[in-house]
């Protein structure tokens, strides 16, 4: 006998009798975590976009002793950090349901609005650091990739060095999961033990080179298909199905996420049906406050 669906054909099943537990779905690993991967610290209270002040530098040279100081004025610049995504996720629970199920069909479907968010979240936080890095001189990419991993190593301290040279104070990388299993194979790379969070936990996964090591399973996606990426005159054409994102090294201080607003509820209907909905609502802005503070590493395989 086929289970029942309410409503029919688009709706959940209803069971007899099933298991008070449930598969879970597949999520990727949650990386940024504030004071971790990413700053807060900008979030200072009700704005539609927030304006931050970059003073200005200039160099100083040696004079005779006793000579009066000379007057500058150095100019600063302005960064904007827009609020300007929303994530809306609401799925809807039928009464009936919640009435003929073994489980806890609320709080289920409440947890997975929120990973839903969250994963769309995640990825547009990854975007900002693709899409605001100085790709002049943040963008390493290499033509050949090496299968044993022999050379990752190598690349990544590499790159370090590279942002180090610009006075960047990189702590952060976050790898694909092809590029984690060449640090896996790599002599230098130890696993180090990981802090009692649960939320950490689930993606931080070692340090090599003075870094925190973070996988993250889709962070190829970041970069849109047939999208250019690269500096001006040598630009790439992303191909989603074989290029790779293979990591991203920043400051986390640099990654600026500004949130606004955050409801998570189970929420009641009554004029529009019986039964209640699972909503989740976000809305934050993403910014790489400074682009010399990042570099990301790709592999363009159509030139392999």
């Amino acid at each position: 006998m086929a289970n029942l669906l309410y409503p029919a054909s688009t709706g959940h099943n209803v069971d007899d009798k099933y298991s008070p537990l449930v598969e879970p779905n597949l999520f990727a690993g949650n990386v940024l975590v504030p004071g971790l991967t990413f700053t807060d610290k900008y979030m200072i209270g009700p704005a539609g976009q927030i304006m931050v002040h970059k003073p200005g530098i200039a160099t100083v040279t040696a004079t005779h002793p006793g000579a009066d100081f000379s007057d500058a004025v150095v100019q600063d610049t302005l960064v904007t950090i827009a609020l300007n995504k929303q994530y809306n996720r609401s799925r809807k629970i039928y009464g009936v349901t919640l009435a003929s199920v073994a489980y806890d069909q609320a709080a289920t479907e409440l947890e997975l609005a929120l990973q839903e968010v969250r994963a769309a979240w995640t990825l547009d936080g990854l975007r900002a650091i693709v899409q605001d890095v100085d790709v002049t001189i943040g963008t390493n990419i290499t033509t050949a990739a090496n299968t044993d991993g022999s050379d990752i190593y190598s690349f990544i301290v590499a790159d370090r060095q590279a942002l180090r040279e610009k006075k960047a104070n990189p702590d952060t990388i976050i790898v694909s999961p092809s590029t984690y299993s060449k640090l896996l194979k790599a002599p230098e790379f130890q696993r180090s033990v990981v802090t009692d969070d649960a939320v950490v936990r689930d993606a931080y996964v070692g340090r090599i080179a003075g870094l925190n090591v973070f996988e993250h399973e889709d962070l190829s996606s970041v970069i849109a298909n047939g999208g250019k990426i690269g500096p001006t005159g040598s630009e790439i054409t992303w191909v989603s199905s074989t290029d790779e994102l293979e990591y991203v090294i920043y400051d986390h201080d640099a990654l600026s996420i500004v949130t606004s607003v955050e409801a998570v509820r189970v929420s009641e209907n009554p004029h529009q049906f019986i039964g209640v909905s699972a909503q989740v609502q976000i809305v934050s802005g993403f910014k790489l406050t400074n682009g010399s503070r990042a570099l990301i590493k790709i592999h363009d395989a159509s030139a392999s």
